[in-house]
């Protein structure tokens, strides 16, 4: 049924806040307004009026409480976002907290969150800085460019640069290629690819198993988590493109390439991958002086951080996501998160039951459909406060004065040895003491820890004519 004027005007008859306030339109407005729910209103007094039953704020028209959940499904009918659809709720209908309920209910939209954009990219994450030359590689395929294959090896620490040319894809061309560079370097600690076929393949994993190499995959459908192998496999792209323009040999070019590649300073490091990796420049007399390399490459990293656009998230175990699809027509689905696998990292179950590795810029937080639902205007939330308040405060006290001592009026020398206080002083660190340790008239409902006890010490004196004090 369409919702029209007519309907509304009952609507606002029925409403309890509403009727008071055409009630006030009617007649007069109170000087001070007590009820909170009708706070807005008041706000807006001299600009609301009445127009054939119906209350209106401006051009817009006022929306009972029992009629808003209709009108937003009017306002969304076109999937048109947060933005436009505040747009157009401005051009025709008001009330207290429209704009929350628009938000939340585009949030919440299945349809919307199916074609939504991915969310902001998270803020980069380097990873460690090895600690020695080939402790750490990254691999990737290159290919087919030109009809060919090329397997790209760099390591993490000197960016020192391996390309070699594989006839396939296969795990056994892959561990042949790997054996050949193995031989010539050592093994590394650990070998970071994506989830290629090849790589997944237990053929893949016995070898390195085999060789004590730890195997770090990256997130399925996130290149930039193994940005080392990524960029690498794009340098190298581009030197295969120029040689074939220059109608070049490849192998030859790209021999050349990397000569001077490994002998060349690398923005990051601020050195060669030749000086980091052997200690020398390649075909030179000249030594290279060796800066502090890694606290250069942390202060390199933070500005990397720092001028990255900021995005940083993170989910916990048990929340509801959106989780990004690659086959299907829908490009989101819902799921839920089960176990945090890093600092980017999950692992997600679908609404199927598939469990699968996601990157966080492969997910956004899922509102329930159910939040959608305004809260009635008149409704209180409960709340309950607690006051803390001091009690026991500490007696101090005040040194003993001798009854038998009486006041003669003149002045009377002590016994030798007596000590006297001085009651002005006692009185004094009294007051001080309690002066610490009374509470604040605007201290925190919660009390801080408690502070160590200080204790002044007592001055002592000796008189020559002990006073004598009236009790």
């Amino acid at each position: 049924m369409l919702l029209d004027y007519n309907e509304i005007k009952k609507q606002t008859q029925r409403d309890p806040i509403l009727g008071r306030i055409i009630l006030y339109l009617r007649e007069d407005w109170p000087i001070d307004n007590e009820v909170k729910s009708l706070q807005p209103y008041f706000n807006r007094k001299k600009e609301l009026y009445e127009e054939l039953g119906c209350i209106m704020w401006g051009h817009r028209v006022v929306i009972p409480e029992n009629c808003r959940g209709r009108v937003l499904n009017e306002l969304h009918e076109c999937h048109m976002g947060i933005v436009k659809t505040k747009a157009v709720a401005r051009s025709y209908v008001w009330w207290p907290g429209i704009d929350e309920a628009i938000e939340t209910m585009c949030r919440a939209c299945v349809v919307c969150a199916a074609e939504a954009d991915a969310p902001q990219r998270h803020t980069p994450s380097p990873w460690p800085w090895p600690a020695k030359p080939w402790s750490r590689i990254h691999i990737d395929f290159l290919g087919p460019i030109f009809n060919k294959i090329y397997l790209v090896i760099i390591d993490a620490r000197t960016k020192w640069l391996e390309v070699f040319y594989v006839p396939s894809t296969t795990a056994s061309h892959t561990i042949v290629k790997l054996s050949e560079v193995f031989a010539r370097w050592g093994l590394p600690k650990q070998l970071v690819s994506d989830n290629g076929p090849p790589f997944i393949s237990r053929e893949f994993s016995q070898f390195l198993t085999n060789n004590g190499i730890q195997h770090v995959f990256t997130a399925p459908y996130h290149p930039a988590s193994n940005g080392a192998a990524e960029n690498a496999v794009r340098t190298v792209k581009k030197v295969i493109k120029k040689a074939v323009r220059e109608n070049k040999d490849i192998n030859l070019f790209l021999n050349t390439f990397l000569l001077h590649y490994r002998n060349t300073e690398h923005c990051t490091t601020g050195e060669s991958p030749a000086s980091l990796m052997l200690g020398r420049r390649l075909r030179t007399k000249l030594d290279v002086l060796r800066p502090d390399i890694e606290n250069k490459i942390i202060k390199t990293q933070i500005n990397q951080k720092e001028n990255a656009p900021t995005g940083e998230r993170g989910l916990q175990p048990g929340e509801d996501v959106w989780l990004r699809r690659y086959q299907g027509s829908d490009k989101w689905t819902a799921g839920q998160v089960t176990q945090r696998l890093g600092v980017t990292d999950y692992k997600v179950l679908d609404t199927i039951g598939k469990e699968s590795h996601k990157h966080i810029d492969q997910l956004k937080r899922r509102i329930r459909s159910s939040l959608i639902c305004p809260r009635s205007s008149n409704s209180q939330p409960n709340s309950s406060s607690e006051s803390l308040s001091c009690t026991g405060a500490e007696e101090i006290n005040a040194p003993r004065i001798n009854p038998a001592v009486k006041d003669t009026g003149r002045k009377s020398k002590a016994p030798e040895g007596t000590e006297i206080i001085d009651k002005s002083d006692c009185l004094d660190t009294a007051r001080e003491t309690s002066t610490l340790r009374a509470p604040s008239a605007h201290t925190s409902p919660v009390p801080p820890a408690t502070p160590p006890q200080v204790f002044r010490p007592v001055r002592k004196c000796r008189l020559d004519n002990p006073p004598s004090y009236k009790e």
